[in-house]
């Protein structure tokens, strides 16, 4: 699938925040971007100051992904748009994103990081399938992390 990979602005901010789960996830925390907006940000930003990202395909927006540079190590948040929840694209939406953040930020540091809910399990298989491994674990959370090397990127 070709994603294109948009800055988030208020028009995919409103949209995003509409997005509604089922099970663990409920919603996508977006009141960072909506105050980044009315503060006047040229540039909206998310959570902890992370830069957004629409990711469209044919027109549409199936997912979102951040990215964090804390320590000027690479960090992900990501969701899939709930209408393809289920639909067997997490693996193949991850792994852009991966790839958009290493050749977007320039990366060439030694692994990216995550932070997931324990109780979305469905969201800790993936990343294992990805390569992701737990390095910590926090009362409700685990931290992941995954070998840049081990990322396919093309050329």
């Amino acid at each position: 699938m070709d994603y294109e990979f948009v800055p988030m602005k208020i028009k995919e901010a409103r949209i995003i925040d509409e997005w509604k789960y089922k099970g663990v996830v409920k919603e996508i925390y977006m009141d960072p971007y909506f105050e980044s907006f009315e503060e006047g940000d040229i540039v909206i930003t998310g959570p902890g100051g992370c830069e957004g990202f629409a990711i469209y395909h044919n027109n549409e927006i199936i997912g979102l992904f951040e990215y964090y540079t804390p320590d000027n190590i690479l960090e992900i948040g990501l969701a899939l748009n709930p209408e393809y929840v289920g639909e067997k694209l997490g693996l193949e939406f991850l792994l852009a994103g991966l790839e958009f953040g290493i050749k977007n930020y320039n990366y060439n540091k030694e692994f990216i990081k995550l932070n997931v809910d324990k109780k979305n399990i469905p969201a800790v298989s993936l990343y294992k399938k990805a390569g992701f491994e737990i390095y910590n674990k926090n009362e409700e959370t685990f931290d992941m992390k995954i070998d840049t090397k081990d990322i396919p990127i093309k050329e």
